[in-house]
């Protein structure tokens, strides 16, 4: 039998297997479409793949691949709910080193439940760019986004014009996520994300909710820490003000732990 552990953040779910208890089969690009397949296999976002470090003062390596099957290199809700699973598989609290593709992480279980992840400094990858009729910018935040800011945000916006820009030229080979923000108060923005390899409408995304807080407050008027109301859930994402100490922090729910048949 395969264990498994699923896990969400905000409606952003998971499932998650340990190495030091699964075969090699759970890296596979056919098993993980199977097992985010929601109709036929456990169903989520995407997969984590927990594992012990190979550089050290890390705690575990932390492996994202999308529901499509593909690599990623960091997913700021799958490494907190990695964490939680990471913390209580070893009954630990307090704060841990995790490695992702995106290089180390610092998190931090809190006593409320959520968890505290910092993350590299965000960064402009290009200007200003207009994409499908909208103007953003493309943003690394340890993936990559595009930021467009809109005056009035709804989740079939993002449905309809996430897609053709997801798949730009400008943004060849590997695409980019699509992030769409408004602003309600110089303290809250609404983020509403079309994330690749999902191919979907996101309840929550925390690295690009972080992309967006980034375009937004280079462009003036927002003060740390920023409230995030994604569609699934809010977050916190917090930054001084050369953008060198970012965190975000939200909810991590474990939700159960179940077995794949090793036929699976």
């Amino acid at each position: 039998m395969i264990p498994f552990t699923k896990a969400h953040s905000n409606g952003n779910d998971f499932v998650l297997f340990d190495t030091g208890r699964c075969p090699d089969s759970i890296h596979d690009p056919d098993f993980i479409r199977r097992v985010c397949d929601r109709h036929k296999g456990v169903g989520a976002d995407a997969v984590l793949v927990v594992s012990p470090p190979d550089e050290p003062g890390v705690e575990f390596k932390l492996d994202y691949y999308n529901a499509d099957g593909s690599w990623e290199t960091f997913c700021a809700n799958g490494a907190r709910c990695a964490v939680a699973f990471y913390g209580r598989r070893k009954g630990i609290s307090g704060k841990v080193i995790v490695q992702t593709g995106a290089g180390k992480h610092e998190a931090e279980l809190l006593p409320d439940g959520r968890v505290r992840l910092q993350i590299l400094a965000p960064r402009h990858v290009a200007g200003m760019m207009e994409v499908c009729g909208f103007r953003g910018r493309h943003v690394d935040s340890g993936a990559p986004h595009f930021a467009i800011e809109v005056d009035d945000l709804n989740e079939e916006l993002v449905a309809r014009n996430g897609p053709p820009i997801r798949y730009h030229d400008a943004f060849k080979p590997r695409g980019v996520n699509v992030n769409f923000y408004q602003r309600l108060d110089p303290y809250t923005l609404k983020v509403i994300t079309y994330e690749k390899g999902v191919e979907a409408v996101m309840l929550s995304c925390a690295s690009g909710s972080t992309a967006a807080c980034f375009e937004a407050a280079s462009s003036g008027g927002m003060t740390s820490p920023i409230r995030i109301i994604n569609p699934g859930g809010e977050l916190t994402v917090a930054f001084d003000h050369e953008w060198k100490d970012v965190t975000v922090t939200g909810p991590a729910v474990l939700l159960f732990d179940s077995q794949l048949s090793d036929d699976f």
